[in-house]
């Protein structure tokens, strides 16, 4: 089964498990080690942190357009300037983990009380065309996936 086509009630429970799985191991990173880059020429924790948080605030607004607007056009972001420009250095890697578990959280509440065929209204993303809620939800739950993943590989690192 696609994700686009996986029932909202899979779709949805995947989702806030990924969530909470990023979130957990986020926060067994201690605070000192979060601005370590163990792996040379790779993000630290906190980077991982702060790109996370930019992608949950995305990804909600993606959500909220979807499902106020007729088919709202989504920009993409281009992750590869917010470091510099977003000042990731700079930031704190405790509120951006703050933002992401509070982010996931409301659009978990928002999505748990949708009818189901909103899971199939459309937005148009100026790079990958004609896109579902479903198919939003679904690339929002692999990015915590591999996010999550790239944080433990980390974490074993330090």
């Amino acid at each position: 089964m696609s994700d686009s086509t996986k029932n909202s009630h899979d779709l949805l429970a995947e989702f806030i498990k990924n969530g909470k799985d990023f979130v957990s191991i986020a926060k067994s990173i201690s605070s000192q080690d979060l601005s370590k880059t163990p792996i040379a020429g790779e993000w630290s924790a906190a980077f991982v942190l702060h790109h996370m948080c930019d992608g949950e605030l995305h990804f909600a607004t993606r959500y909220l357009n979807n499902l106020a607007e007729d088919t709202p056009k989504i920009f993409p972001f281009n992750e590869d300037i917010y470091p510099d420009r977003l000042n990731y250095s700079k930031r704190d890697a405790q509120a951006s983990l703050a933002a992401i578990e509070g982010i996931q959280i409301v659009a978990a509440d928002i999505l748990s009380t949708i009818p189901e065929g909103d899971w199939s209204r459309t937005s148009v993303h100026e790079e990958r065309g004609l896109m579902t809620l479903a198919d939003l939800v679904s690339l929002a739950t692999g990015h915590s996936k591999s996010h999550a993943a790239q944080l433990q590989d980390l974490k074993n690192q330090i």
